[in-house]
């Protein structure tokens, strides 16, 4: 059967330094210190080969192409480059490990769609396995065999390793089990199930036909308007997080708000008063303007007068000819008649000037008393715009608090509503996967079809295997290790992997694995050909699992035990391997520090100038 070989993952971004590991075609250890990528890079390997959950730690942002090398059973080199987060993947015939910007030779779905444009059906047509059904419940339906089907078996991640859920199964429930025997039943003898039998007539099948392709093209339509690849559950937690997220942020700016009307409302008054103010300085001004020409006009009535105090003797003594007083003739006059006269006007000069100096005084009072009513509205005045300055300062600041609040609440609420979107696009897809599926249960035959069995020879073989593997590791009371065709777990020294503590389940999914690449790569069974697995060694120091520590001398004979192994191996574990083991593996070391710090170069963003993100 042939089989696939990886032969590098790179991440690439514009103007930043690559970051890439190349794998060999037998055995490759990536090993070293914890957060320096080791296990995204296996989930990296799982995303670019159809998984729907993105890898995401803080080193990858701004990178924004996924390459993934292989080569084909051909020899032929292959790159699939996805953009995360990216619903496309881009096949090249090529071995690429740079930012590409060349055409694709093809666009393929990296979900499973309907069609086959996708993922699953591309690289399971490269080894043979594109037209193998497997079952999918009791009733004996069946479905085309997916990638997915596969690539859990050949891809381990660190959550999955130490998983009580048994290593065959992709996820819990019956369903899952049968299809997981049938998965099992193809790899362990290379015969798939027959397609469920058909039986309705020419005609009917006809209709149905046509229905299917229309709920196919909906369904087409459906999952291209969705924004982004995401698993439900996951999206589902997205959206509780973005709830709590906005009844914060609504709390925050509704606090920010009621301090900005209150603000605004003090302002308000704060403009009124000026203005009144400034009213009643004009009204002061004006007074002031007129009063000051009524002090003018009578300090130059008091001029006159005074200058007609002085003149009038002297007109009244030396004019001859009628009196500039009374107008009398000079025969009607009487000797002192002049002199009386000026006398008279005197004392009415007198008489008015001191009226004219009483208005005066009290003018000069008014006034006295009008600019101390100015100094005084000046004064409040400009008290009110220093205090407009103080709320236009408390504006401004709660201005500047509530623009981010309301931008990120527009994001938020943005991102909901996609979400929300994307929730209601997926269930309406689900309920035209639940169309199809009624449409082709149609077809299935009424009755139970019998579930065909795995032979017992075939079992013994893939239990020696299995207890093989692990007695190669010196592992330490565990017998009588064996599979069960049923449950789909294995067992070990008369308990289950899931009744063993952490440690011993990751060891007991390893071997698993290992047994199930040896025995089909071994006789040409379907495989993909190459397995990864992450952290099966792992050993805790917890009391809980003292009892569970492995032995030292168990982690050199596991990594030795691969020194014969028939496909291409990955292990990912923070434990060296011997000095035996690195003769002839490549391997890869992760300091955290020097050389090769981790996956990512060291502070890839000072390197290409833009904003770091701390290790």
């Amino acid at each position: 059967m042939a089989s696939l070989t990886l032969t590098h993952l790179t991440y690439a971004g514009s103007g930043l330094p690559t970051a890439s590991v190349e794998f060999d075609p037998a055995l490759t250890v990536i090993y070293g210190s914890s957060n320096t990528g080791k296990t995204f890079i296996v989930d990296s390997i799982d995303y670019m080969l159809g998984g729907h959950v993105r890898p995401s730690i803080p080193r990858a942002d701004g990178y924004s192409q996924i390459l993934l090398g292989l080569l084909l059973p051909d020899e032929s080199p292959l790159t699939l480059v996805r953009k995360p987060g990216g619903k496309s993947i881009y096949v090249h015939h090529a071995d690429l490990r740079e930012l590409v910007h060349d055409a694709p030779d093809a666009v393929v779905s990296a979900r499973r769609i309907r069609s086959r444009r996708d993922i699953s059906h591309f690289l399971l047509s490269k080894v043979g396995l594109d037209d193998r059904y497997i079952r999918t419940n009791e009733a004996g339906n069946t479905e085309l065999l997916k990638l997915a089907d596969l690539t859990h078996l050949s891809v381990v991640t660190d959550t999955r390793m130490i998983d009580p859920n048994p290593p065959t199964q992709r996820t819990r429930g019956t369903a899952a089990r049968t299809a997981a025997r049938s998965v099992m039943k193809l790899m362990l003898t290379g015969e798939d199930e027959p397609p469920a039998t058909k039986l309705p007539n020419a005609a009917q099948r006809r209709i149905q036909r046509g229905k299917i392709n229309l709920l196919d093209s909906l369904a087409l339509d459906l999952h291209a308007k969705l924004s982004r690849d995401q698993a439900p559950a996951q999206a589902e937690q997205q959206l509780g997080r973005l709830e709590n997220t906005l009844r914060d942020m609504t709390r925050s700016l509704a606090r920010e708000s009621e301090q900005q009307a209150q603000a605004v409302a003090a302002r308000t008054q704060l403009a009124e008063s000026d203005a009144e103010l400034e009213m009643r300085l004009g009204e002061m001004r004006d007074l002031l303007s007129r009063f000051d020409i009524l002090r003018q006009q009578y300090e130059s009535d008091l001029a006159r007068l005074e200058m007609v105090s002085e003149a009038g003797n002297l007109l009244g003594y030396f004019q001859v000819g009628r009196c500039v007083f009374c107008g009398a003739e000079p025969e009607h006059q009487h000797a002192q008649h002049g002199h009386q006269e000026t006398t008279r006007l005197h004392e009415a000069v007198l008489v008015e000037s001191a009226k004219t100096h009483s208005l005066l005084a009290d003018l000069r009072l008014t006034i006295t008393d009008l600019e101390a009513q100015r100094d005084e509205l000046t004064q409040r005045r400009a008290d009110v715009a220093r205090r407009c300055g103080e709320a236009d300062s408390a504006l401004a600041q709660i201005e500047a608090r509530l623009a981010p609040l309301n931008e990120g609440l527009q994001e938020v609420v943005a991102e909901r509503l996609r979400l929300e979107r994307d929730r209601e696009l997926r269930a309406r897809l689900d309920e035209l996967d639940a169309h199809r599926a009624e449409l082709v249960a149609q077809g299935a035959l009424p009755s139970r079809r019998t579930e065909s069995l795995i032979a017992g020879r075939i079992l013994t073989s893939f239990d020696q295997l299995l207890q093989r593997a692990l007695d190669s590791w010196r592992i330490p009371h565990v017998e009588a290790a064996s599979y069960d065709p049923y449950g789909g777990d294995v067992s070990a020294g008369g308990t289950t992997r899931a009744g063993h503590g952490r440690g011993m389940r990751a060891l007991l999914h390893a071997a698993f694995s290992i047994a199930l690449a040896r025995y089909c790569l071994d006789r040409h069974l379907p495989h993909l050909g190459f397995l990864v697995l992450d952290s099966p060694l792992v050993t805790y120091k917890e009391p809980d699992y003292d009892a569970d520590r492995i032995p030292p001398n168990v982690i050199d004979h596991f990594y030795r035990s691969f020194l014969d192994f028939p496909g291409q191996a990955i292990v990912v574990e923070n434990a060296a391997p011997p000095a035996d083991v690195v003769e002839h593996a490549r391997v890869i070391t992760f300091s955290g520090t020097g050389e090769r710090p981790g996956f990512f170069p060291d502070n890839p963003a000072a390197a290409s100038g833009l904003p770091g993100t701390p290790a």
